[in-house]
């Protein structure tokens, strides 16, 4: 063989090893940005009533919480995390072995609940909401007032009262 075919076998053969590699680069590529994290739901500017939701996520392991957009502070949640959300701006991105997702932002919007479930002897009074309740007692002429926090349960003497509920503060 003479030094021409040589040099055009080997020149042939660096062009299919330049092309395989970068068929295999492209193909990590690719399965690199297939397998990224992905936030379903709360949609990005979500603003959300009831505090009692599920993250839904793709690819990922956890879920980054914070009410910073800048995470200087975060919680981290698991499949089986379970955590009750003040109302507020609350900031959110998945993570995977590999890499983080955009950071995205939803709202808990404040609600404002009182139940009142009546018994033989006495009512009770139950803040429902996601936020302090404050509690307006009319009878007759004769107004009173009292906080309920937040799941708190208040037993009330049973008469011809009227009762209503505002966010206190």
């Amino acid at each position: 063989m003479n030094i021409k075919m040589i040099n055009k076998k080997f020149n042939l053969e660096k062009k299919i090893i330049l092309a395989e590699l970068v068929l295999v680069i492209g193909i990590l590529v690719y399965l690199f940005f297939l397998f990224s994290p992905k936030q379903i739901y709360p949609l990005n500017g979500a603003v959300i009533i009831e505090p009692n939701f599920v993250f839904e996520i793709e690819n990922g392991q956890e879920v980054l919480l914070s009410v910073y957009e800048n995470f200087e502070d975060y919680v981290v949640l698991n499949e089986n995390s379970e955590v009750n959300l003040a109302p507020g701006t609350y900031y959110w991105k998945v993570r995977n072995k590999f890499r983080e997702s955009e950071i995205r932002t939803f709202t808990i919007q404040s609600h404002v609940g009182l139940n009142i479930k009546q018994g033989k002897e006495s009512n009770k009074l139950i803040n429902s909401g996601n936020v302090d309740l404050e509690v307006e007692k009319k009878t007759g002429t004769k107004v009173t007032g009292l906080i309920l926090g937040i799941n708190e349960i208040k037993e009330v003497e049973k008469d011809n009262s009227n009762y209503r509920g505002s966010q206190n503060g």
